[in-house]
């Protein structure tokens, strides 16, 4: 960085400190409308086509070609005309441009036969040609990102610079009134820098303009042998996106609101003063774009010297399909009666690239879950080089426009389905794919039973089972036997599957309870719920293993269960008293919503608890649902 930083100091100080004779470089005047009605303001914005002219390491993040011209009138006098374009490739942004200015239509004068020498006069001379002058330039420019720069990708904040630069060749003109050797012939060379910082609505920006100097050819040359050099011009800009959609520092619905300055100093020119722009940009809709500034540049002071003089400037975009028109109203001071309007038309174009995702599935949606036996599958390609379509290795048809539809059959359990693309010699150009869960449906389980797919999915994963009839049973009740059963042969699948790393408990049987013999089927489970602290039993030292267990008991188990926290109580059921024994741990459940389903209801603690809403509170509780995940739900394995 320090590098490249002393090159661009050693191009601005080897131009030589006095110019006799300064050349115009008409880039300098006419850019775009844009730019004119920020007050040109854009070093540091440079964000469009405009940057070829003001800052060319702007081009370096433009993402698709883009044209723009302009043409007029300025200050009534003096025809301009500028026009370019950008085109990204692989190495960088190519730019190219064209900006003209002239004049033509004066007459040529001679002296008044008879008139005073010392106060001569002027007449028409009809019998010589009219004289006029031009002057253009052709620009060539070249803008990328640093990174991508293969001997300059390892500097410091590589990721965040782009550069780029200008070779401008200039021709020029002297006509008319006998002149001779008025044509001319120059070139010069611009580098422009931008820097982007982490914070994504601020930008800076650094242009060197006519940085060639002279001894090297940076300069104008006619063919009389008169030579003009180009001073140079060092602009430093900054931009800030105060308000905006994206990468802005405040939202403010669809606004977006940008300020930008700059500062232009002339190394060359001793005398010269430093000037000042001030630009700012509104689009309160996507149509619309309202601009104004202030452009400042030197003038004379009427003693010889120079001063600065600081002009208004106004502007309006519109903006359709690609297309902006601009215009500028810019006012001069020193020609305050004249109107100063310009106009100019780009059109962008975002690069046409192929899509990252060649086939698109649009039924049935990925990580889905069904009863049904069938499902339709549709979607598009999207990719033009697809020539075959296969879904699971079958061939399958598509549309003109890349639609296609079909349908699928389902194997109870996990399903994926796999559209690929072939291009026409058979190589995969790209896939998509649908992962299924067919969830298996008990028969006295209806369609649109309000616990249907929870039920499914827990059978499936063998947290709870059915019946050796096949039935559910969901109305039914649960003993406080099975409730222990269930729940801690639902921690042993957890550990199995790695979404709980407790230790299994090893001590030997003891009874903790009276009334369970160690040879009763549930007696095992029983103890290691009661070691964890997951069931108690009732102050005889019963546990009552074939009791129906209640609604409050059974959320008493499955909130311990699954390490539910218990709450304050805040009269979350009108039945329920704050004394309640219950209260805290069913305040705890309403909170991390495993009560959803009595919302609006009375929890009725003594009521026995059913099976299907045994289901619901283990479903929503986060220990079931990362068992799921590991499991039955593990999308990863389809």
């Amino acid at each position: 960085m320090k590098r490249l930083l002393s090159l661009l100091l050693l191009l601005l100080f080897a131009v030589p400190a006095l110019a006799q004779y300064v050349a115009q470089d008409p880039t300098r005047y006419v850019p775009n409308a844009r730019i004119l009605g920020l007050g040109k303001a854009y070093i540091g914005l440079a964000d469009d086509i405009g940057s070829i002219y003001t800052n060319p390491s702007g081009l370096a993040g433009i993402k698709g070609w883009q044209l723009s011209s302009m043409s007029g009138k300025f200050l009534d006098e003096y025809s301009y005309l500028s026009f370019s374009g950008l085109y990204p490739m692989e190495f960088g942004v190519v730019g190219v441009g064209f900006a003209g200015t002239s004049i033509s239509g004066a007459y040529a004068t001679t002296v008044e036969a008879g008139s005073d020498p010392d106060d001569p006069i002027y007449t028409i001379d009809p019998t010589q040609p009219q004289m006029g002058n031009y002057n253009n330039a052709f620009v060539v420019s070249y803008a990328n990102q640093m990174e991508k720069i293969q001997f300059l990708n390892r500097l410091p904040q590589a990721d965040r610079i782009s550069l780029g630069a200008n070779l401008k060749l200039f021709q020029a003109a002297l006509y008319g009134d006998g002149i001779v050797g008025g044509n001319a012939n120059g070139m010069e060379l611009d580098l422009g820098l931008k820097y982007q910082p982490p914070q994504p609505w601020m930008s800076f920006g650094a242009t060197l303009q006519n940085a060639l100097p002279a001894a090297m050819g940076g300069k104008l040359v006619y063919a009389s042998g008169h030579e003009e050099s180009y001073p140079a011009v060092l602009e430093v800009g900054s931009a800030f996106k105060v308000i905006g959609k994206k990468d802005a520092l405040r939202t403010f619905g669809n606004h977006e609101l940008t300020v930008a300055a700059d500062f232009d100093m002339h190394p060359t020119l001793i005398k010269y003063p430093m000037c000042w722009h001030l630009g700012l940009e509104w689009q309160p809709i996507d149509l619309l774009v309202l601009r104004m500034g202030i452009d400042q540049d030197s003038s004379g002071d009427g003693n010889g010297g120079l001063t600065t003089v600081s002009d208004s400037t106004y502007g309006v975009g519109l903006n359709f399909g690609g297309f902006r028109f601009d215009y500028a109203y810019h006012a001069f001071a020193g020609a305050p009666n004249l109107e100063n309007h310009f106009f100019s038309l780009s059109y962008a174009v975002l690069p046409l690239e192929l899509p990252k995702e060649p086939i698109m599935i649009d039924l049935p949606p990925d990580k889905h879950l069904t009863f049904e036996a069938r499902v339709p599958v549709s979607g598009n390609v999207l990719d033009s080089r697809v020539k075959k379509l296969e879904i699971n290795r079958a061939q399958l048809k598509f549309g003109l426009r890349g639609e296609f539809a079909t349908s699928f059959n389902l194997e109870t359990g996990k399903n994926k389905i796999i559209v690929e693309g072939l291009s026409g010699d058979n190589k995969l150009i790209g896939l998509a794919k649908a992962r299924i869960l067919r969830l298996r449906p008990f028969p006295d389980v209806s369609e649109g039973y309000w616990v249907r797919t929870s039920v499914s999915l827990l059978a499936m994963q063998e947290i709870i089972t059915g019946y050796p009839d096949g039935m559910f049973r969901p109305e039914g009740n649960i003993t406080r036997a099975e409730m222990a059963t269930l729940l801690m042969k639902t921690k042993e699948q957890a550990r199995t599957l790695g979404s709980d790393t407790a230790e299994a408990a090893t001590v030997a049987f003891a009874p903790l309870f009276v009334d369970v013999p160690e040879s009763h089927w549930a007696a095992q489970y029983v103890k290691q719920a009661a070691e964890l602290g997951v069931v108690k039993g009732y102050p005889d030292d019963t546990f009552r293993l074939k009791n129906n267990i209640t609604r409050a008991e059974g959320l008493a188990m499955i909130a311990r269960f699954a390490n539910v926290p218990e709450d304050t109580w805040v009269g979350q059921f009108p039945d329920v008293a704050g004394a309640y024994w219950a209260a805290p741990i069913i305040a705890g459940a309403f909170k991390y919503r495993l009560l959803d389903y009595l919302e609006n209801k009375n929890f009725e603690p003594a009521k026995l608890l059913t099976r299907a809403e045994t289901v619901e509170m283990l479903y929503k509780t986060q220990y079931v649902k990362d068992l799921l995940g590991k499991g039955i739900l593990d999308w990863d394995s389809y």
